[in-house]
């Protein structure tokens, strides 16, 4: 079963609440990446549908070249002036999608995908991955930060509100298809990892890491604007009359004025055989550049 077809412009006005409102990666899982990696200062890396660069940022000083990528301009241009902005010289940011973009076999030493990986077309760019690492050469899909993922009462409650807006916005508005038909179905067949086995990838394994963060009523506001489902262009005019009910149910949960969340970040890694096991497996099968 192929992946269905995410729309191009889902995260279409979402950029700078991106940047401001989705938490950052944890400095524990960055420096854990970069050195099960083997991360020193040197190579290249990819971040793939990079969104507004949280892992290209966190991750540019432990490699010589970093490439963050992403199908919608306006992520890419505040990537762009975020790093003119810091002097940055060894980040490059472009607009391509994930399975449009051309590399140079075996160039790169790491990608990285940021809570991405299960909106793109898997098999495509886990096949492209492949081609594009060096053997022994590494994948990490990164997830977490997401306020509702939890059981505390006002996550509960933001869930509930959640699924009444979506289905509210679905039936009053034309706006109707930003998940396609057969998404759950397709991943639930085909999981992440089973995806980038198939490809070829070593499944290295999962790392996990839990912070503590406490959320403001305007930060949690201030998140759901950065989504693709519940964003003021998803919502259309029913967008401030949303932000109200969510400012209203969760001013009733703060304490003090913050809602405490255990945020689990993650991240999976995977990496491409070595030179010895693809001769071992009947020769590289990755030869051709592209």
């Amino acid at each position: 079963m192929d992946d269905p077809r995410f729309r191009d412009d889902l995260y279409r006005g979402t950029a700078c609440a991106y940047d401001e409102y989705r938490p950052s990666y944890p400095p524990a899982l960055i420096d854990d990446l970069a050195r099960r990696c083997g991360a020193s200062g040197a190579g290249a890396m990819l971040d793939l549908a990079c969104g507004t660069g949280h892992l290209s940022f966190a991750l540019h000083g432990k490699f010589e070249h970093v490439w963050a990528v992403d199908l919608e301009p306006d992520m890419i241009a505040l990537v762009r002036a975020k790093a003119s902005a810091a002097g940055l010289t060894n980040l490059r940011a472009d607009v391509s999608a994930a399975d449009d973009l051309s590399v140079p076999a075996r160039s790169l030493d790491l990608i990285t995908l940021g809570n991405a990986f299960h909106r793109l077309p898997r098999r495509a760019v886990a096949a492209n991955a492949l081609r594009w690492l060096r053997p022994g050469g590494y994948l990490a899909l990164a997830w977490g930060g997401s306020p509702w993922d939890g059981d505390s009462p006002w996550q509960r409650a933001l869930v509930e509100l959640m699924g009444h807006w979506r289905a509210r916005a679905q039936a009053e508005t034309r706006d109707q298809d930003r998940i396609p038909p057969g998404y759950d179905e397709a991943r639930a067949a085909a999981p992440d990892l089973d995806v980038l086995a198939a490809a070829g990838f070593e499944l290295v394994g999962r790392w996990e890491f839990a912070v503590r963060h406490d959320w403001t009523t305007d930060e949690i506001v201030g998140y759901l604007r950065s989504t693709s489902v519940l964003s003021p262009r998803a919502l259309g005019p029913l967008a401030p009359e949303f932000e109200q009910d969510v400012r209203g149910e969760l001013a009733g949960h703060a304490v003090g004025g913050r809602l405490p969340q255990q945020i689990t970040f993650a991240y999976e890694l995977a990496r491409r055989p070595d030179g010895q096991a693809l001769l071992a497996q009947g020769g590289d099968p990755l030869e051709t550049p592209e």
